[in-house]
């Protein structure tokens, strides 16, 4: 039940993305007089057709991720197909323009719906592995008793080993941005601005430069 609710809740931010892109596409379109089709039909037909197959498998709950691939490239060659008469049956270029900007809209709502379909779901009542406990003891002495392994060497003349490499610090974990891609988790959220400086130390003493500041806002992070 829950995850039902999140994937529609998904596709309702999908619909809306879309539709606000619509809207920004006709005000460009209706300030340029004329436009150009070529290609655009094509591009945004292709998108669109594989977009469209996609989220209809994300929103039935298709699992495997080959699905996803054959089905999005069976709708991309109908949806190329299709946007090229398109093409050619007007002479303005609205219409391939709508559909190149649909198709760039949906890009990443399609995305967010596909890997949160895809993603690893433990099944419910597994349980780790456990060793065996009902061995016999190392007892050569003793019928049944597995034998007690020997050294191969004498501890005393055996080689110093070297000393254990620490551990790796963790990795610093990344500021919030607009869209983060984790293993098995999608989130979306506000970008956290960042103010972070241009040269480093030995940078400025090396080039002797006036140290200035950058502010970055992260839009889409992905860690695998």
């Amino acid at each position: 039940m829950t995850h039902s609710v999140k994937t529609w809740k998904l596709a309702a931010l999908a619909a809306a993305t879309v539709g606000a892109s619509f809207a920004l596409s006709e005000g460009v379109a209706s300030a340029q007089e004329i436009v150009k089709p070529t290609a655009k039909g094509v591009v945004g037909g292709a998108l669109i057709g594989a977009e469209a197959v996609m989220i209809t498998e994300a929103l039935i709950g298709v699992k495997p991720w080959w699905a996803y691939a054959v089905g999005g490239g069976v709708g991309a060659i109908g949806g190329g197909i299709g946007g090229y008469f398109i093409e050619q049956a007007v002479t303005d270029g609205k219409a391939p323009l709508f559909m190149l900007a649909g198709g760039l809209a949906l890009v990443i709502p399609t995305l967010v719906l596909t890997l949160n379909a895809t993603r690893y779901v433990p099944t419910e009542g597994a349980t780790e592995d456990k060793a065996p406990t009902n061995e016999p003891k190392a007892d050569p002495g003793t019928p049944g008793g597995s034998a007690a392994p020997t050294p191969a060497n004498d501890p005393a003349k055996a080689p110093a080993t070297a000393p254990a490499t620490p551990p790796a610090a963790a990795p610093t974990p990344a500021p919030q941005g607009l869209m983060d891609v984790r293993p098995g988790t999608v989130r979306l959220g506000v970008p956290m601005p960042v103010v972070t400086p241009v040269f480093t130390v030995a940078e400025r003493r090396q080039f002797g430069m006036r140290q200035e500041t950058e502010v970055r806002v992260p839009v889409f992070n992905l860690t695998f």
